[in-house]
């Protein structure tokens, strides 16, 4: 029993050091650029062993999306359904949607730049691959706040409200944004600030459609 608990752990191990590696990788030089040696070798695993577990590129390209995308749903969906329990406001659903990823993830906001910069690309593109990887992962907690926002602000259309997000995630790719581009334009270096500022920037644009 022990000897397979030990393994059992040692996989999950390797598993969880390739989708480390893979984001890393393809966060730094996108899907095309990304190399499955240069994955195995940062995760300190033989070649063979990271096509044993993922047998192609495009594969483990998607297990990265794969494993963020469900904390993030389960975690957003949860939070959504305790808001309209209690009838709550525009600013309450937006605030779970701006929640920093790090805060939402539970993990270090450095390691996370590899994650957004992977989804900024996909968000963007309009390949196959991307779209499906948007369809699949993100859309369907992109439903959830679009029925969300319709339930705390009854006036949005149907359109208005689809728009509504949309511009929405548009603006927070800014606030994710790893470049540090809003520092160099003289903002100050508190990283908390552009979420604070996103809820009534945008609560107020939803408020006026």
């Amino acid at each position: 029993m022990k000897a397979k608990l030990a393994a059992e752990d040692a996989q999950v191990g390797s598993t969880i050091a390739i989708l480390d590696a893979a984001e890393e990788v393809f966060g730094t030089h996108g899907f095309d650029g990304g190399s499955m040696r240069e994955i195995a070798s940062i995760a300190g695993i033989a070649q063979s062993l990271l096509h044993y577990h993922y047998n192609n590129k495009g594969r483990l390209y998607e297990a990265v999306f794969e494993r963020r995308a469900h904390v993030i749903l389960d975690v957003r969906t949860r939070q959504l359904q305790e808001v309209i329990a209690r009838s709550g406001t525009l600013e309450d659903v937006l605030h779970i949607l701006f929640q920093p990823l790090h805060k939402l993830l539970k993990e270090k906001r450095g390691r996370l730049k590899f994650y957004v910069q992977m989804l900024a690309s996909v968000t963007m593109s309009t390949d196959d691959r991307s779209l499906h990887i948007v369809k699949k992962f993100y859309d369907p907690s992109a439903e959830h706040f679009i029925r969300a926002l319709k339930a705390v602000h009854p006036s949005l259309g149907e359109d208005e409200a689809i728009w509504a997000y949309l511009f929405a995630i548009g603006a927070r790719m800014q606030a994710h944004s790893p470049t540090g581009r809003a520092k160099r334009l003289g903002a100050s270096d508190d990283q908390e600030k552009p979420y604070e500022l996103l809820v009534n920037f945008v609560a107020g644009g939803i408020r006026n459609l």
